[in-house]
């Protein structure tokens, strides 16, 4: 008797103990996420902007100039080949990021005088590379400080058709027009097909440069009058049966700052400007980003957002000063 009595008082101690002690842990406690201080692992992202962009500006060659004014529609129905993808790796504080937007438009201009078709061709590139470093991050959202480059390439092309069956004829005229009458008298017979001021493509006045081309040849010719029009005969198939290329491309320097804030679990808001150029190229050249995002998942997002880039440019005659601007959307993988 007295050993069960013995056994019951220790049973009731060690339950007693048991439940001045607390409730149990089951499962250690969940920790907070690491900050950017101690965060080690590598951070990737890949996104795949596509940008809906509108051209203003002009863009101009030895004094003329073509006058850009171009809608997305008026873009899209002269696109022959489109890539764009932005890609950014981070570690701790410090990453690195790239963008790359890459454009081929073509148009056609029909003519019914001397030149029967002008082919009018632009590739374009714009690369952007930058380091950046996160000097801030919450639970909410992040700050980033970037400095990078920028890379500008447009190579436009002018491919030229002539109506052959009227070139003898065009040049006894330009035989026997006066000097002062001369240019004018080309500009009729090319009747504009050279020089679009207002092109359905962001092309410069290729073809401006090419009547000056003319005149200086047919004036040539014109010294002698007894060959004076066999030599412009070969002149004109000449010249109009040929492409005229002429490649731009400069590297600007920027900086500029980068940021987000969640709205909440799935929404949240971006934005990145950067100014650059400095007149190590360009002038100036100013990009600004501000979209609302979405993660569809842990790993895919998606934003749309509105990009404006505007650049100032110029070097030995010729100038590029445009906005590209217009809505994009995006959609990504980050892991």
């Amino acid at each position: 008797m007295k050993k069960q009595i013995a056994l019951l008082i220790a049973l009731v101690a060690a339950a007693t103990s048991v439940l001045t002690a607390g409730p149990v842990e089951l499962e250690p406690k969940a920790t907070a996420p690491p900050t950017i201080t101690n965060d080690d692992q590598w951070h990737f992202n890949i996104g795949m902007p596509g940008w809906f962009a509108f051209l203003s500006g002009d863009i101009g060659l030895h004094g003329a100039t073509s006058n850009v004014n171009v809608d997305f529609d008026q873009l899209i129905t002269h696109v022959t080949g489109i890539a764009s993808i932005s890609a950014d790796v981070r570690k701790g504080r410090w990453g690195v990021y790239g963008d790359l937007l890459y454009m081929s438009l073509s148009e056609g201009i029909y003519g019914d005088r001397l030149v029967k078709k002008a082919n009018l061709t632009v590739d374009s590139y714009i690369a952007d590379a930058e380091v950046y470093y996160r000097a801030w991050e919450g639970p909410n959202g992040w700050l980033d400080l970037r400095a990078g480059a920028r890379y500008t390439n447009s190579f436009t092309r002018l491919e030229l058709t002539s109506a052959d069956s009227k070139i003898n004829q065009a040049a006894a005229q330009l035989v026997a027009a006066a000097n002062q009458d001369l240019r004018g008298l080309l500009e009729g017979l090319i009747h504009g097909a050279l020089d679009p001021n207002r092109p359905t493509i962001p092309f410069p006045p290729l073809g401006q440069e090419e009547k000056l081309r003319l005149l200086r040849f047919i004036r040539d010719a014109r010294r002698d009058p007894v060959t004076a029009q066999q030599r412009i005969v070969r002149i004109l198939k000449t010249e109009l049966n040929k492409g005229h290329g002429l490649t731009e491309y400069w590297t600007d320097p920027y900086i500029g700052i980068r940021g987000r804030y969640k709205l909440n679990k799935a929404f949240y808001t971006t934005g990145k400007v950067d100014v650059g150029g400095f007149d190590v190229n360009s002038t100036i050249t100013v990009q600004g980003y501000g979209g609302l995002g979405c993660d569809i998942t842990r790993d895919i997002y998606a934003e749309l957002g509105f990009r404006f880039l505007y650049d100032d440019y110029e070097n030995g005659g010729y100038s590029y000063k445009v906005w590209t601007y217009g809505p994009q959307i995006t959609a990504g993988i980050q892991f």
